[in-house]
C-alpha cells in the first residue's frame, strides 16, 4: 500500500498559532468564514458529503493556521463517526468522507490504522467490484469526487489504481464533451450545451487530487492533467468579468447570479495547478486573483456567511436566482479549499 504523508511533525502540531510567523493576509477572510459555520455547527454535522467537503475546508485552514481548534473540530467529528462512511448514501455520494479520515490520519504523526480501516474497506469492495466487470458507478460527475476517486490514488495498491482509472474512463466515454472540454452532469444531458458549474467543479477537485497524488511515473497521470488543462483553458474563457462562473458555465445570460461553490471549486483546482507546476502561472495566475478577490469581496459576507452557493442541485436552474444570503457547509469548504491554495500562491 502506498500512502503519501503530509509534512506535519509531532511538533508542529503542538505550536500554538501566535508563534508562527506573520500571518497572511489571506488568514483573515478563512478564519472569518471556518469560525463562523463552526460557531453555528458545533458538533460538526453528519458524515454525508455535505459537511465533509466542510471539514477539507476546515482541515486546509489548519494546514495553513495550524491553529489547533480546526483540526481537534474535524477529529471530534471524524471520531463522532468512528471513522466510518455512510450506509445509507444515495448512490456514490457517500465516501466522500474517505478523503477526509485520510487527511486526518496523514496529520497524526501516529497515523492510526482506525482512522482509515473503513477507507481500505471500501476501496477493496470498489476493486472487487470493477474487477468483476462493472465499472459504471461513476456515472454521474458529482461520484467522481464524491465516490472517494482521490482516495483510490492516495491508499490504493496497482489494482485499486487501475479500478479507479477503469471507473473514470467509463465516465469520461459517457459524460465528457471533448468538444466543449467540459462535463455534462449525467446521461440525461449528453450531447447538448449545458455544463453546470458544480458539477465541473467535481471533477476539477477529483483529478487535481488525484493528480497531487500519483507519482509522476504513473501512467494515468499525464492524461488527467490532459483533461484538467483543456478545462481550465476554457473555464478561463468563460470566467465572469466580476471573476466568478454562473451556474450554466457556457450560458451566463440564462442564469446570471454568480454561483461560489462552482467558483471555489475552479479556484482550487487552477491555484493547485499552478503548484504543481502543469499551469502557465503567467496564464492562470490572474484568473485565480481575480476569482479569489471575488470570493472574498463578495461571496464573503461581513457576518462570515459564504453567500452565492446553490443548493444542492443536478443542473443548473436548481435554486434559481442564488441569493447573496444562500449558503451551505460544502460551499464555505469550497471557500476555504480555494482561499488556501490562493494564499500559496501570493503569501
Amino acid at each position: 500500500m502506498r500512502i503519501l504523508f503530509a509534512a506535519v511533525t509531532a511538533t508542529a502540531l503542538l505550536v500554538p498559532a501566535t508563534s508562527q510567523a506573520a500571518a497572511c493576509p489571506e488568514e483573515a477572510p478563512l478564519r472569518l468564514a471556518a469560525d463562523h459555520w463552526i460557531a453555528g455547527h458545533k458538533d460538526g454535522g453528519k458524515n454525508t458529503w455535505f459537511d465533509s467537503i466542510f471539514i477539507k475546508g476546515d482541515l486546509e485552514v489548519y494546514r495553513m493556521t495550524k491553529d489547533e481548534k480546526y483540526r481537534t473540530y474535524a477529529l471530534n467529528w471524524a471520531k463522532r463517526h468512528k471513522f466510518k462512511l455512510p450506509t445509507n448514501a444515495p448512490n456514490y455520494d457517500g465516501p466522500e468522507a474517505s478523503q477526509e479520515y485520510i487527511d486526518l490520519y496523514e496529520l497524526d504523526p501516529a497515523h492510526p490504522a482506525s482512522y482509515i480501516a473503513d477507507t481500505k474497506s471500501y476501496l477493496a469492495k470498489q476493486t472487487t467490484r470493477v474487477q468483476k466487470g462493472t465499472v459504471d458507478d461513476f456515472d454521474y460527475v458529482d461520484a467522481v469526487r464524491l465516490g472517494g476517486m482521490s482516495a483510490f490514488a492516495r491508499l490504493g495498491d496497482k489494482a485499486q489504481i487501475d479500478a479507479m482509472a477503469k471507473m473514470f474512463a467509463y465516465t469520461e466515454s459517457h459524460i465528457y464533451d471533448r468538444k466543449a472540454s467540459l462535463w455534462w452532469r449525467d446521461k440525461r444531458w449528453a450531447g447538448g450545451t449545458q455544463h453546470w458549474s458544480r458539477g465541473n467543479g467535481w471533477i476539477v477537485i477529483a483529478l487535481t487530487d488525484v493528480v497531487a497524488a500519483l507519482p509522476a511515473t504513473d501512467q494515468y497521470r499525464a492524461h488527467y492533467v490532459a483533461l484538467l488543462k483543456d478545462m481550465f483553458k476554457k473555464l478561463a474563457s468563460t470566467q465572469q468579468p466580476g471573476g466568478y462562473w454562473t451556474a450554466d458555465v457556457d450560458h451566463p445570460s440564462a442564469y446570471p447570479a454568480p454561483e461560489s461553490s462552482g467558483t471555489s471549486f475552479f479556484t482550487y483546482g487552477l491555484a493547485r495547478g499552478i503548484q504543481l507546476g502543469y499551469l502557465d502561472s503567467a496564464t492562470y495566475l490572474p484568473v485565480v486573483q481575480k476569482a479569489w478577490g471575488w470570493l472574498k469581496g463578495k461571496a464573503l459576507r461581513s457576518d462570515g456567511t459564504v453567500g452565492y452557493v446553490q443548493g444542492p442541485a443536478s443542473h443548473p436552474s436548481q435554486y434559481q436566482p442564488i441569493s447573496p444570503t444562500a449558503t451551505s457547509n460544502y460551499g464555505t469548504g469550497a471557500f476555504l479549499m480555494a482561499g488556501v491554495e490562493t494564499a500559496k500562491l501570493t503569501c
